[in-house]
């Protein structure tokens, strides 16, 4: 028995690239965690954990593929302002992360950053040019 769908709607197909962008964030993230952990022997996991990690992942890269929708769908050069304000977006969000104190130890406080940052890092450049990519490179995700 064959079903003939009807074609996916853009909005449809932004979603469906920022989950998949999620998708690989949220696997690349959890590898970094778990190897930077491994590596350092960092135990605090109170606010980055494997939960947080997921659902922050996945809701995060969901709303861009909704960012993504709006920009390309109603603004000239759309996909270059989405790039454009994602880039700055990570640089802000990174710069941040430079300063947050965790805790009175040093050594935690310094562990944190860079699990902070790399998370930031994979998350931001995943945004910035895999949902782009994606939906140029449709294929990838729906066939």
């Amino acid at each position: 028995m064959t079903y003939d769908y009807p074609e996916q709607s853009y909005l449809s197909k932004t979603i469906l690239a920022g989950v998949f962008a999620g998708i690989a964030a949220t696997l690349s993230n959890l590898g970094y965690d778990f190897f930077f952990r491994t590596i350092t022997q960092f135990v605090p996991s109170q606010i980055i954990n494997v939960s947080t990690i997921i659902f922050s992942t996945m809701l995060f890269f969901t709303v861009s593929g909704l960012m993504y929708f709006f920009s390309s769908k109603f603004l000239k050069q759309g996909t270059m302002i989405y790039i454009l304000v994602f880039a700055i977006l990570t640089f802000l969000c990174f710069s941040w992360g430079m300063h947050i104190n965790r805790s009175a130890d040093p050594k935690i406080t310094a562990d944190f950053r860079v699990l902070f940052l790399g998370i930031i890092t994979i998350s931001g450049l995943l945004a910035t040019l895999f949902i782009p990519y994606l939906m140029k490179h449709q294929s990838i995700f729906l066939d």
